[in-house]
């Protein structure tokens, strides 16, 4: 397998197994895909989209089993343009990926992966 950008949009809705997130990296169904800066994007810091990578090619460290099972969401609101990974169960959001445009001029790339405490807890 090459590496090659996918279109999340296609996997809007989808539920996957969560195998945690580290770096700009995340793992669904046991395939590694990195959310990308656009590097021609001069002193801004956009999306430019996500990259679909061997497990070899992989630069984070993931759990062996899944944590949970999850669903790919559009996320859009006034400032923010992306993605999360949303879990079934109780709709804790595990990541969140994107543009955020807060600053007009300067729009910034977001990935944020927000774990739960051992005890299941959100923090």
């Amino acid at each position: 397998m090459e590496k090659y950008f996918v279109d999340p949009n296609d996997m809007i809705g989808e539920e996957f197994e969560f195998f945690g997130a580290n770096l700009n990296e995340f793992k669904i169904n046991g395939i590694i895909y990195e959310a990308v800066e656009d590097e021609d994007d001069g002193l801004r810091s956009m999306m430019s989209g996500i990259l679909k990578k061997e497990e070899e090619e992989a630069d984070g460290i993931f759990f062996d089993q899944p944590i949970a099972s999850v669903c790919l969401e559009g996320c859009y609101d006034n400032y923010f343009e992306g993605f999360q990974l949303v879990d079934i169960d109780d709709g804790h959001i595990w990541l969140r990926f994107g543009t955020d445009y807060n600053d007009d001029y300067y729009p910034c790339f977001v990935f944020e992966y927000n774990p739960k405490d051992p005890e299941g807890e959100i923090q």
